[in-house]
């Protein structure tokens, strides 16, 4: 009778306890290490950031979190690259608006990738404004700035790639001052900021969080930021829009996307993870150290955010006549 009564409570026990392994084995795990691609150099802070994720997330899913740099092409190279992975988890890009929001309507013709159909939305990791950067001996304040440029009508400036956020802000304020400035391409945000100290080159429209300690140290200068509210990371600098230019407002941001096709599971394995990792004190108190809002949040919030800044570009892109010729 005893016997009875105790398999009886086994089995019952048992069967309280399946729905918890069941969930267990559910979960979604990488069964080897996971390659989390940056379509830029080492030392800039996409890179920065990646790394810092990176390490945050090797614990929690019990493989290692690798970064890989893939510059190019302003990122499209690391972004290309995680579209054609297996979709398996194993494999994810982190990327900025131009791949997956500009470069559809700036040059739907060249893109290696549908943005809209041949990713799966991961998380976005932060958003920031982007700043005009320039060498030492040019004005500083905005109406000699504008009255400098003015005669240089065909100054050059640089930007990490065609489509980024550097690129359209500054055809966007070549456009609003009648000017036609050239776009010269560096390989990431340090060769870019380097030319601009040696004198290659006068005016760079960077994202603040490369920006950031040249410009406080005074070896570059920073004329305005894009962002509709002035940066606590540079509270001195003017916004575009304060200074009488409203539609040059833009931020910039970075999103974390896998290959289509990702499983549920894994999607929200990978989401939860990096979601708590960007709202950990920690991190996002360096991100806010360095000039960007951490955002995190779900996966279905970062569908929703690239679809509302693809359809901004298809519509801005045409109307302002912006190309990458």
């Amino acid at each position: 009778m005893t016997g009875r009564i105790g398999r009886r409570a086994w089995l019952g026990a048992a069967a309280l306890a399946l729905p918890g392994i069941a969930r267990a084995q559910g979960a979604w795990a990488p069964t080897r290490p996971v390659r989390l691609l940056v379509g830029f150099p080492p030392g800039g802070a996409a890179d920065l950031c990646a790394r810092r994720l990176a390490d945050a997330l090797t614990g929690p899913l019990g493989q290692p979190v690798v970064v890989e740099n893939r510059p190019g092409a302003g990122a499209h190279l690391a972004v290309d690259a995680a579209a054609k992975a297996p979709p398996d988890g194993h494999v994810m890009s982190l990327s900025p608006m131009g791949p997956l929001a500009v470069n559809p309507a700036l040059m739907p013709a060249r893109m290696p990738f549908d943005a809209a159909s041949d990713f799966t939305p991961l998380v976005q990791v932060w958003d920031q404004p982007n700043v005009i950067v320039a060498s030492r001996d040019v004005p500083q304040a905005w109406p000699d700035f504008v009255a400098w440029l003015r005669g240089r009508p065909e100054e050059p400036y640089a930007s990490v790639g065609p489509g980024t956020s550097n690129h359209l802000t500054g055809a966007l304020i070549s456009r609003a001052l009648g000017l036609n400035m050239q776009h010269v391409v560096y390989r990431g945000s340090p060769a870019a900021l380097t030319a601009i100290m040696a004198g290659e080159i006068k005016l760079f429209v960077d994202n603040i969080t490369t920006a950031i300690p040249l410009a406080r140290e005074g070896r570059v200068r920073v004329i305005a930021v894009t962002t509709e509210t002035r940066s606590a990371a540079l509270p001195e600098v003017p916004t575009l829009k304060e200074l009488g230019h409203p539609e040059l407002t833009l931020s910039s941001w970075q999103v974390i996307v896998g290959p289509k096709g990702l499983p549920a599971p894994v999607v929200a394995r990978l989401n939860a993870e990096m979601d708590r990792a960007i709202r950990a004190p920690e991190m996002a108190g360096w991100m806010r150290s360095i000039g960007a809002e951490p955002v995190g949040g779900s996966a279905e919030a970062v569908a929703a955010m690239l679809a509302r800044e693809r359809a901004r570009w298809a519509r801005d892109i045409p109307a302002l006549g912006i190309t990458v010729d």
